[in-house]
């Protein structure tokens, strides 16, 4: 096997290794969490409320006119 294989193998090998230290919980707990969170922040969500137009910084401030 060329080095240059076998060093790609070891970097793959360490990679899974890491991976399989992770953490991890059951998807139907997540959901739990992820709802919670929802629920919890649902008022600061600009995509549920819109945009306050006061602060809007997206409003042009005159319209633009050309003479």
């Amino acid at each position: 096997m060329p080095i240059n294989q076998v060093q790609n193998l070891q970097k793959q090998l360490a990679q899974l290794k890491e991976e399989a230290k992770v953490n991890r919980i059951p998807v139907s707990e997540a959901v739990k969490d992820l709802l919670s969170y929802i629920s919890q922040n649902i008022h600061e969500d600009s995509l549920v409320n819109g945009i306050n137009q006061s602060n809007n910084p997206f409003i042009p401030k005159s319209p633009c006119s050309i003479m």
